[in-house]
């Protein structure tokens, strides 16, 4: 088993139109700015720039922005041996408009996004399963659960049974997205049987709320640790994370006090200085510490993706 994490998930092509097209007068003339963005991959890219081992996992088509897609992760660092590439297929893709104030609209096309189809042939999926049986750990998120076919996700649950009786750990964000659902019945049996199946699970108290209906942290944390999670750490946005670990009572670390630009990849950037501090043996305070250190870093720049140079340092103090 190699000391590597996989990390599952989708990622797609980005367009940002910012303000210019509210414009009628420049809509003939309308420019986009073109990169990629999926939660799952924002925090493979920061694990790598931390100094993690990471793998992507996904489907990508066989065209010539699936090939630049992934030349830029792999100048990332990050492993993409497991990406599979459909003949004939083509990423998804995502538009942000931004309005004068700042706010911001998302549009989607991701119905033919090859990730979709990613565990949806018996013979590929056992064969990418046999490959990920020499991991450590396998990371993936709500998003990850809901872009898969229904016969995907069973495939994918018994896999991860199999992979955590065999020794491995399972990560898993929540990471609620309603609209990529089709009833919040089948979404809360979706979660309840992938968090039965998770190690560290890195959850959001507002999409916890929104899908089980909790009132607050505690029983949150309450409702996950009685599905035999060993590890819950809740992500509170600007108030900091409460971890709870076996035999530790819940306690709160907080985040870092900035004024943000851009939340985009916050909870992503996050779990990335979490989990790369955790694989290497830290604390759970100091793996905290270093979660809020790159968000709070990471939410004082535009986009998901901050520039390299503006990257924090590691080294925390226990």
């Amino acid at each position: 088993m190699q000391k590597r994490i996989a990390v599952i998930g989708e990622c797609m092509l980005e367009m940002n139109l910012g303000s210019n097209c509210r414009n009628h007068q420049s809509e003939a003339r309308l420019a986009a700015d073109l990169s990629f963005g999926g939660d799952s991959l924002n925090t493979a890219l920061y694990m790598s720039r931390l100094g993690s081992a990471v793998d992507y996992v996904t489907a990508l088509g066989d065209d010539h922005l699936s090939d630049w897609m992934i030349r830029q992760w792999q100048l990332e660092g990050i492993g993409c041996d497991l990406v599979k590439r459909e003949a004939g297929g083509t990423p998804g893709l995502y538009l942000i408009e931004t309005d004068a104030t700042g706010e911001r609209t998302f549009h989607y096309w991701r119905d033919r996004s090859p990730a979709r189809r990613l565990l949806d042939n018996p013979a590929a999926t056992r064969q990418l399963f046999d490959q990920l049986r020499r991991f450590s750990t396998v990371y993936l998120s709500g998003v990850s659960l809901a872009i898969l076919s229904p016969y995907g996700r069973e495939c994918l649950f018994d896999f991860l049974a199999e992979f955590r009786h065999g020794g491995g750990k399972v990560v898993f964000d929540g990471n609620y997205r309603p609209r990529l659902w089709s009833s919040e019945t089948l979404t809360r049996k979706a979660y309840e049987q992938i968090y039965r199946l998770t190690d560290l699970a890195l959850p959001t108290m507002e999409d916890e709320s929104a899908l089980f209906g909790d009132t607050d942290a505690d029983s949150i944390v309450s409702r996950l640790r009685r599905w035999g999670i060993a590890e819950v750490v809740l992500k509170m946005g600007p108030d900091g994370c409460l971890i709870a670990c076996q035999n530790h009572e819940p306690h709160l670390v907080a985040a870092e006090k900035v004024i943000p630009l851009d939340t985009t990849a916050a909870g992503d950037s996050f779990n990335a200085g979490y989990l790369s501090r955790r694989l290497a043996g830290d604390s759970v305070e100091v793996s905290a510490r270093s979660g809020h250190k790159l968000a709070a870093t990471v939410i004082q720049h535009r986009g998901a993706i901050i520039p390299l140079s503006a990257m924090p340092g590691t080294d925390q103090q226990a």
